[in-house]
């Protein structure tokens, strides 16, 4: 007789315990408070130099190119009116700010052309103190130039003028047939440049330019690059 046994069971294996997980190190931010201060500063920094170091190419650019007889001199810029005259607004000379630039202690000789395009007839180009070139022009139609570089302008209504040769404040003037030229030593003041037909009568188009004789533009040329270049490297390091 044949006895089988059963089976041996095997012990049951013990529950695998998962382990725990290491908790991945906290690494400290890069950016702290003084490093942002830093970047912050380092890029104002940078930003200022480039205004100076553009004001100083922009300096040194005029005094090697646009010289004309000694004078820094602006393109043409043309200009028309149905009144009367032609005026620019006025001129601060001598106060503080950007004008310090135009100060008569910085500027030289100040030299202004007129040509006109659209008559034959004689032409005044005069620059005279702002208080007396508005009660002239009072009531009269004429056309101001709010910003003679991106020539801007805009038109006054009124009246005819009279001879503008006649009055007696001009600082400096100049009248006659074809292209008129006015030098002029600047004045500590505010001041407006006209232009009209000598004789008053209103319609008038012409070609103008501007021109000042700057004997420190170099120097100051080469301040506004100086400064540009340290704030440049200041901005870098920061």
């Amino acid at each position: 007789m044949t006895i089988t046994r059963p089976p041996k069971r095997e012990a049951p294996s013990p529950p695998e315990v998962p382990l725990p997980r290491r908790e991945a190190a906290v690494r400290p931010s890069r950016w702290t408070a003084g490093r942002i201060t830093a970047l912050l500063i380092g890029s104002l920094l940078c930003l200022l130099s480039l205004g100076l170091l553009g004001a100083g190419g922009t300096a040194l650019w005029a005094d090697r190119t646009q010289r004309d007889q000694g004078y820094a001199t602006t393109d043409v810029h043309n200009f028309s009116t149905s009144g009367s005259a032609l005026a620019t607004e006025l001129t601060e000379l001598g106060t503080a700010g950007v004008g310090w630039f135009y100060s008569p202690s910085v500027l030289g000789n100040v030299r202004i052309r007129a040509t006109p395009t659209s008559t034959d007839r004689p032409v005044f180009l005069g620059i005279g103190p702002a208080t007396e070139v508005d009660r002239y022009l009072a009531g009269v139609g004429h056309t101001v130039i709010s910003d003679f570089w991106t020539d801007k302008v805009q038109f006054v209504d009124g009246g005819k003028a009279t001879a503008p040769g006649a009055q007696t404040f001009w600082a400096a003037s100049a009248t006659g047939a074809g292209p008129q030229n006015v030098v002029w030593k600047p004045a500590d003041g505010s001041w407006t440049v006209v232009v009209m037909n000598a004789d008053g009568r209103p319609g008038l188009a012409v070609g103008a330019d501007l021109g000042a004789k700057v004997p420190a533009l170099l120097w100051i040329a080469i301040s506004f690059l100086g400064a540009g270049a340290i704030f440049m490297a200041g901005g870098a390091f920061s």
